[in-house]
């Protein structure tokens, strides 16, 4: 397959990269042109990420937010790990809640949405599903499909419900669909569920009213895609031999399929550059690394979510089976349940989100909730003016609103044959 030779071109260009600053470096003591300095950042920032040139993602990297007038020190640790993902904390002091929030698995890296985690660090500790490059997983690690990732999840919110304080979980994209099959599933069980669930701008009833991403992967089969995009990881990576859906496909993607994101991030560094606001560049820079950021998707995983999300829609069937047990939405109780579309997302279709408020019957009525924002896209949904100013309020409003009917169910005393949640 490609992925040898894409690599082998990527050593190549980062050779020639670090020959080119090893040979400026050298010349910095001779009068420059005008604008040199500027077209070499301007090169750096805008195409190398593009061409994959950077090995690692960026790290989160929150030193401190700014909390009710005054500043708050933050701390980031890793608190489990799994071969393909990582439970990171970024947690605060006296904060009275967790916030788990699952970051899709749909080839960015999860520092894309350092944004929202820093707001979300207002409202609690964020545990933050961390995810792995396939192509460093090595293959005595095993597979990763949906059912792995669905008892993944299920292993972080067990962790976590440890936690005396209340647990708040989130799901943005990809991710609510396997983290509401992982939450069915343990209600099923009989465990307690979080306080409240949010579920953003995912594909959980793909058949209603599909995007341009959805008909694609709707109108080729697991088989032709297991063909022609899925690739093997080559010598030089501990994963070698790995099947993959790889970066090089997806920056391809990406840049057919919503373009839109990327020319919305270089407008705003142009608009930075022109102003010379070194504070609003030094932003903008950021977040075209953290976008820019994508992983290799384990193959597994890659066509189980073509054949089980896209082509049947199992979850809206109620026909999805994690290990042999049917997955039942309405088996969860006594929680908080919102759901969060953007009108503009290009990205997961209409309704599809909200479809989960009807799969979810179990969960009464006043306590499940829609959010329909106007003029968002699906970037939107988690980063920009639109998550700052109306789905980030909105799921504040949902952690106490959650918190206070838990509060009354605790409070409310027993009656013969009813148990609080």
């Amino acid at each position: 397959m490609w992925y040898a030779l894409v690599e082998q071109q990527r050593q190549w260009m980062r050779a020639w990269r670090a020959a080119a600053q090893y040979a400026r470096h050298a010349c910095d003591a001779w009068p420059a042109p005008p604008l040199a300095h500027a077209a070499s950042s301007c090169y750096a920032d805008l195409f190398e990420p593009l061409l994959g040139l950077t090995e690692e993602p960026p790290p989160f990297a929150i030193r401190s937010i700014a909390l009710d007038g005054r500043h708050c020190e933050v701390d980031e640790r890793i608190v489990a790990h799994t071969p393909f993902c990582d439970l990171r904390c970024v947690a605060r002091a006296r904060a009275e809640r967790a916030v788990l929030l699952c970051t899709p698995l749909a080839g960015h890296a999860a520092v894309m949405m350092r944004e929202t985690v820093e707001a979300l660090l207002a409202d609690g500790d964020v545990y933050i599903t961390d995810w792995i490059n396939a192509r460093d997983v090595p293959l005595a690690a095993g597979r990763f499909g949906l059912d792995e990732y669905v008892a993944m999840l299920d292993a972080f919110i067990d962790r976590l419900a440890r936690d005396k304080r209340p647990l708040h979980v989130i799901a943005v994209c990809q991710s609510t669909f396997p983290a509401l099959g992982a939450l069915a599933l343990r209600a099923q069980r009989g465990c307690a569920p979080p306080t409240s669930i949010t579920l953003i701008g995912g594909p959980l009833d793909a058949r209603i009213n599909p995007s341009t991403l959805g008909l694609a992967a709707a109108s080729h089969s697991p088989d032709w895609c297991e063909r022609h995009l899925i690739d093997i990881v080559p010598a030089g990576f501990a994963g070698q031999g790995r099947y993959v859906f790889p970066t090089y496909l997806q920056q391809a993607e990406i840049a057919i399929v919503y373009p839109h994101r990327y020319v919305a991030l270089v407008d705003h560094y142009t608009k930075a550059t022109s102003r010379g606001d070194t504070s609003a560049l030094a932003d903008a820079r950021r977040a075209l690394k953290e976008y820019t950021a994508l992983l290799d998707m384990p193959a597994e995983y890659f066509l189980d979510t073509v054949d089980i999300v896209f082509h049947r829609a199992m979850l809206a069937q109620r026909a999805w089976r994690v290990s042999g047990t049917l997955v039942e939405p309405s088996a969860l109780r006594y929680v908080e349940l919102l759901t969060v579309e953007g009108t503009r997302d290009a990205v997961t279709g209409a309704g599809q989100t909200h479809a989960a408020l009807n799969m979810c019957s179990g969960i009464a009525a006043a306590a499940r909730q829609q959010l329909d924002v106007e003029g968002c896209d699906h970037y939107g949904l988690f980063t920009g003016e639109c998550w700052r100013d109306e789905v980030h309020p909105a799921l504040q409003a949902a952690f106490i609103r959650a918190e206070a009917a838990r509060m009354r169910r605790c409070t409310t005393p027993r009656r013969s044959g009813v148990v609080p949640g």
